[in-house]
């Protein structure tokens, strides 16, 4: 169970897409140190769909390499300045606040950023309009159905069992949940 990563990779530049239209200019893909298989799935669905729906549009990557807010800010404004919008699959603590606040240093305009999990960081920006969207996953939905399957195992309910990934949720600046 959990989220399809592939999904949410393919959501995002899906919404990006549509966001810049054909408008010219990259787009920023902030990604963690280290590789895990949900990070990697999101990159897959992400280059996928950015590739069949705007071949002409480039991703340009930046590892958070030491999870310091600091230091991705110094390497986003080193990056590229033809971006026009920002995935970030993941940013340590204050990440999106420095990629944003890049964005200012630079004098350059940040189109669209779409963010994942609606956190301490996350929700605040997306209130102020900071950010476009974040993508999250609904952890309430999977413990609901990690209880239905332990329930059908031990046949306190009917039906077979299936594991399924939750769905991505795009959570904009219009339906914030409290946190």
């Amino acid at each position: 169970m959990g989220i399809d990563n592939r999904a949410a990779g393919a959501t995002a530049a899906y919404l990006l897409t549509q966001w810049l239209g054909e408008r010219p200019g990259d787009i920023l893909v902030v990604r963690g140190r280290s590789s895990f298989r949900g990070e990697d799935e999101r990159e897959a669905g992400f280059r996928g769909t950015l590739r069949e729906s705007h071949p002409a549009r480039a991703q340009v990557d930046v590892i958070d390499d030491e999870d310091r807010a600091g230091a991705l800010g110094v390497s986003v404004r080193a990056a590229h300045p033809g971006l026009r919008a920002v995935y970030s699959m993941y940013a340590g603590a204050g990440g999106n606040t420095a990629v944003l606040d890049s964005f200012g240093a630079l004098e350059q305009r940040c189109d669209a950023f779409i963010a994942h999990d609606l956190d301490g960081e996350n929700a605040p920006l997306l209130r102020q309009r900071r950010l476009s969207a974040v993508l999250q996953h609904d952890l309430r939905h999977n413990l609901r159905r990690a209880c239905q399957v332990i329930m059908q195992a031990q046949h306190a309910l009917p039906g077979p069992i299936v594991a399924r990934p939750s769905t991505v949720q795009i959570i904009t600046p219009w339906n914030v949940p409290p946190l």
